[in-house]
């Protein structure tokens, strides 16, 4: 397996899951990270969206995009690169 940072993320369960940054990009002044979970020391397939930002503390902030609009655009930048 390559080497990615990788982070937990509440999923929709409730429960926190592993998953592998695979790379970051700005649209719109806004940033969003593109991910894929990790199970087993293992990156599986599919990639997920997610808008994040840095606190005023340092700590990196995951939001799931609401927005159907701005998911769209978020994942047509990212599938451009």
């Amino acid at each position: 397996m390559n080497e990615y940072e990788v982070i937990s993320i509440p999923v929709s369960d409730g429960t926190e899951r592993e998953f592998a940054i695979m790379d970051t990009f700005e649209v719109r002044r806004k940033t969003y990270m593109a991910v894929s979970l990790v199970e087993e020391d293992e990156i599986k397939e599919g990639v997920y969206i997610y808008r994040y930002y840095n606190a005023e503390d340092g700590d990196v902030i995951i939001e799931e995009i609401a927005e159907p609009d701005e998911y769209s655009k978020a994942v047509a930048a990212y599938e451009k690169r």
